[in-house]
């Protein structure tokens, strides 16, 4: 079987804390289910960010498995935006 990238958007639930910080808790968080290709903090809206982390999981693990465990991530919510076969 191949791989899937999933593209995942965080958003911080307690504003006061450090953008850094909750990036570096979601990536150990999703570490567990696959590599980390990338994690991009973007500006939303009055001084709100957003994260943006790119995860690469073996398709046959399924989005679904990372996605229910979404809800065990306190610092934030978690949401797929994007799902896409890896071409090797």
């Amino acid at each position: 079987m191949g791989k899937i990238v999933l593209k995942i958007k965080v958003l911080p639930k307690d504003v006061s804390t450090p953008i850094k910080d909750v990036a570096d808790k979601v990536r150990d968080f999703l570490s567990k289910f696959g590599a980390i290709y990338r994690v991009e903090i973007q500006p939303l809206a009055f001084g709100l960010n957003v994260i943006f982390v790119t995860l690469v999981i073996e398709e046959s693990m399924g989005s679904s498995h990372v996605e229910e465990s979404f809800k065990d991530f306190k610092d934030g919510e978690l949401s797929i935006t994007d799902i896409t076969r890896m071409v090797e």
